[in-house]
């Protein structure tokens, strides 16, 4: 996220000890899923800070291509990889640097290093949050593209935050603006690089039944209208539903 969203009351929550934790000279330690807002968190508990992937910072440090005492507030991502992590930050405590950190994995030491720690819920949990997410992404993506899409003709996909989310807002805007010679064009160069996988007609052709077989049974339903629309024999439709592993 470029910007943290705090609409729901999850968020707002970690807004305001975000906030709080802006004034006070305590190690604070935001934990959260790839994708939930952990980094535009941590700008605002600190807009000036330089911020640092964690791992780097550990090797800089012992490459000695930085000095701790040129830093009195640091920003690290991913401190849940850094080796040894509660002697990498009492080496920042002697120094005295105000230390905002981000974490995936869950680690023993985080509870006896980190006076705050703010953990943030994923974007499935923060409905009011990721709709209003969802309709920035697609103000850009429409603005971008030229287009006019309406969220509600794109398939919304937020396993991985709002990583997954813009990924998936910007594919489906692509895909509703693009006319058939383009998607033609596509395909051709995404064959083209297959081929050097799979080289068999049969293993090829599974690139156009699949999301054929599915984009009919999202339309309409039953086996025996799809095997209708597609003018197909219905044993040879739920064969090919069983070939490819589509069963409901």
């Amino acid at each position: 996220m470029d910007e943290f969203i705090a609409q729901s009351v999850a968020s707002k929550n970690a807004l305001n000890m975000a906030t709080l934790a802006s004034t006070l000279p305590v190690q604070v330690l935001i934990f959260g899923e790839v994708g939930v807002g952990k980094k535009s968190l941590a700008r605002i508990i600190s807009h000036d800070a330089i911020s640092y992937d964690a791992v780097e910072f550990q090797d800089m440090i012992s490459n000695s291509s930085v000095k701790l005492e040129d830093f009195e507030i640091l920003i690290l991502s991913d401190i849940d990889r850094v080796n040894n992590i509660k002697q990498f930050i009492e080496k920042l405590e002697k120094y005295n640097i105000k230390l905002i950190a981000t974490a995936t994995q869950e680690k023993e030491s985080f509870g006896e290093k980190f006076a705050v720690r703010i953990d943030l819920l994923p974007l499935s949990e923060r409905e009011e949050d990721l709709e209003i997410l969802s309709q920035s992404y697609l103000q850009v993506a429409n603005r971008l593209f030229g287009t006019d899409t309406n969220i509600d003709n794109i398939k919304l996909d937020f396993s991985k935050n709002s990583i997954s989310l813009r990924e998936s807002i910007y594919r489906g805007v692509i895909f509703d603006s693009i006319n058939e010679t383009q998607v033609e064009t596509l395909l051709e160069g995404f064959l083209l690089k297959k081929m050097d996988e799979k080289n068999e007609y049969k293993e090829l052709l599974e690139i156009f039944e699949i999301p054929l077989i599915k984009a009919s049974r999202t339309k309409y339903k039953s086996q025996l209208q799809m095997a209708g629309a597609l003018n197909i024999n219905r044993n040879t439709l739920r064969k090919k539903i069983n070939q490819y592993g589509l069963e409901e």
